[in-house]
């Protein structure tokens, strides 16, 4: 269980304390989600023969039949190989969601829990039984709102998930100042990172936990201009060293049809920008629409882990995208591509073919006829460590006019090539698909059950097989009624 237990108890407990006597429940919303998997792994065991044994010297060398194995002088050389069996992995979780009003106005409950009752041993984290992913209670007025709890931000730093409290103030309806604090949660796992989930992953994880600390500033012109930003700091509990320290500013402009859009990221300790971008989109003429944009990206990591001091190289980017959408037909076209130049890794031998560009191309045609449709998309990108080309096409059907309902077939193929080791792969499939609404009960019924060819070439003792996926979903929404 990754709930903070002290803080987020305590806070509960004052919340109901100081809840008059009077209050009483207004109403819930919100759904309950089961969701069922199953997928086909090959699992590799590990084989070794004598060092000795081997001909060729080195730590790389390679077996008669042309296995590339690792050895170690005086000891084994060892590789990893299939086994010839194949695996099933049935992974299950139950997700709950709500929004309750009580009966002082403007304070209100939010959350989101999970369980993975039932799951497979391998799938990840089946032993944590029990995971809040958010709870906390709001307080909205016009001018202010409070919220303390398990929450998350989104903003152009990312998301956020912490234990805590933030308030927001909008007095003047064009700005609103925000401030936020409490004790932080790593991103993508939703746990302190001195938790068992960060011990058990990496010898060198961080043994503190971590306090975080920002602020916002906005304002909205009313339809025409809007933007933030934002500053935020992670440090950890002892205060001996911070985990990360960045900004971000965010824009937009509506201009005549036009939109122009600003956004970067700014990482304090290495003096240099993570994430800019300025995209400008064009008015629709004729049905037809023109974005472009230009980036620069470098990869962040917090400043605890190892991979922040090896110099992350990036990238700039432009990228050019056209739709047309058709006024007598139901057709939408779609056709883009990009081009991106790595900077300079100031390693490795000056004479190296390793590709320092690469660009990105892609197409869409959407077709839809009454309750059919037809969804055609192809991609193709290459650049550094391989490159891929490949596409889907969807025929569906929906089961009535302006139901969410429907059913549907999927093809894919894709063809991946390697730039850092032999062979390519080739990757050709297809899915059955669906969506049952039942409006009367709130409730909806998806489920998907495919296969997929995986082909390797040109690779020794590589092998065919087929992989089967298939998902199942349920969906339940409740109202008891109620209002803010």
């Amino acid at each position: 269980m990754t709930v903070h237990r002290r803080p987020f108890l305590l806070f509960l407990a004052c919340a109901m304390a100081w809840l008059p006597a009077t209050a009483h429940a207004q109403g819930v919303r919100g759904d309950v989600r089961l969701n069922w998997g199953w997928l086909q792994l090959r699992p590799f065991a590990l084989d070794s023969v004598p060092e000795d044994g081997v001909s060729g010297s080195g730590l790389q060398r390679q077996l008669a039949s042309g296995t590339v194995v690792t050895c170690i002088e005086g000891d084994f050389c060892r590789w990893y190989e299939n086994n010839g069996q194949r695996q099933d992995i049935m992974p299950f979780t139950q997700d709950l969601r709500f929004a309750g009003w009580t009966g002082v106005q403007g304070l209100s409950f939010h959350g989101q829990m999970r369980t993975r009752l039932g799951s497979d041993d391998l799938w990840p984290r089946t032993d944590q039984k029990f995971d809040l992913l958010t709870g906390y209670l709001s307080f909205n007025r016009t001018a202010y709102q409070i919220k303390a709890g398990r929450m998350y931000r989104a903003s152009g730093l990312g998301y956020y998930n912490f234990d805590g409290a933030s308030a927001v103030w909008r007095g003047l309806g064009w700005m609103w100042v925000e401030g936020y604090a409490g004790w932080s949660l790593a991103r993508g796992i939703n746990a302190p990172r001195n938790g068992n989930l960060y011990q058990e992953a990496d010898l060198l994880a961080t043994d503190r936990r971590g306090y975080l600390f920002g602020g916002e500033l906005g304002f909205r012109g009313g339809k025409v201009f809007s933007g933030s930003a934002t500053y935020q700091r992670e440090l950890r509990t002892d205060r001996l060293a911070l985990y990360s320290e960045r900004a971000a500013v965010d824009l937009r402009a509506l201009v005549g049809g036009w939109a122009f859009d600003g956004a970067a990221s700014y990482d304090f300790a290495y003096d240099q920008l993570n994430d800019a971008r300025v995209r400008i989109t064009t008015p629709q003429l004729l049905g037809i629409r023109f974005g472009a944009q230009a980036r620069h990206y470098t990869p962040f990591f917090d400043y605890w882990t190892i991979w922040s001091a090896f110099s992350p190289v990036g990238f700039n980017e432009g990228r050019l995208s056209g739709t047309w959408t058709s006024r007598t037909l139901p057709l939408l076209v779609e056709l883009g591509g990009a081009y991106r130049e790595y900077e300079d890794t100031n390693a490795g031998p000056s004479n190296t073919t390793i590709k320092k560009d690469g660009y990105r191309g892609f197409g869409r045609i959407y077709w839809s006829p009454d309750k059919w449709y037809v969804d055609a998309r192809y991609r193709a990108e290459d650049g550094f460590g391989g490159s891929r080309y490949g596409g889907d096409l969807v025929l569906g059907r929906y089961l009535a006019t302006g139901s969410a309902s429907y059913v549907a077939l999927r093809g894919t193929a894709t063809e991946t090539l390697y730039e850092f080791r032999e062979g390519e792969r080739y990757v050709t499939g297809g899915a059955l698909e669906g969506s049952y609404d039942i409006t009367t009960a709130n409730l909806t019924l998806d489920a998907t059950l495919g296969f997929y060819r995986i082909e390797d070439k040109n690779r020794p003792l590589a092998d065919t097989w087929t992989e089967g996926r298939a998902s199942v979903g349920l969906r339940w929404r409740f109202n008891t009624g109620g209002t803010r």
